[in-house]
């Protein structure tokens, strides 16, 4: 049902540049892309920046006759490359400091909140963190969001087959680590 409803906003979208149907898809899907964001950014006001960026353009690809398999899963790959092009612009920024400062480097750690959910996503982090990106990737889509194979596919460019393989893979190295 949710994808007929989905696919009915997207035509709206698309014939008739409906804002109101973009922001419809916009609260069905803003929490869970900002959770997703979350889990990965240093900050609260990263996520939420990368969570902003991530609609800014689904608006502008959305417009466009491009096909949309899935927009849950479009708005997923749209957050990993918004999050992937922060990191590209930190290291960047980062070797800038070090040719300017004299070799002087920053680390980006996650920042714990006091607050119970902020500490929850930090065991959550610090657990991923020992796993490969794609690993993470897959989990958290997976367990967090509740993507389907397929549509954790879509996002990372790969077979379902594929995603499930890396899935399995992600959760005995996480079970791995409960015995260590």
């Amino acid at each position: 049902m949710n994808q007929l409803v989905d696919r009915y906003l997207l035509f709206r979208i698309r014939r008739k540049h409906d804002a109101d149907a973009f922001a419809e898809l916009y609260d069905r899907y803003v929490k869970a892309i900002f959770r997703f964001a979350r889990l990965k950014m240093p900050t609260e006001e990263d996520a939420k920046d990368i969570t902003s960026e991530t609609f800014t353009r689904a608006w502008r690809y959305l417009l466009t006759e491009c096909e949309v398999q899935s927009i849950q899963a479009l708005l997923y790959k749209i957050a990993r490359n918004c999050i992937a092009d922060y990191y590209r612009s930190r290291v960047i920024e980062q070797s800038l400091d070090v040719v300017t400062k004299g070799g002087e480097s920053t680390t980006y750690l996650l920042q714990a909140e006091t607050s119970e959910v902020d500490a929850e996503l930090a065991l959550v982090a610090r657990r991923m963190e020992s796993l490969k990106d794609d690993y993470r990737d897959v989990v958290t889509m997976r367990l967090f969001e509740g993507l389907s194979f397929r549509e954790i596919g879509v996002v990372l460019e790969k077979t379902s087959g594929n995603v499930r393989v890396i899935y399995h893979r992600a959760i005995r190295s996480l079970r791995d680590l409960d015995s260590v």
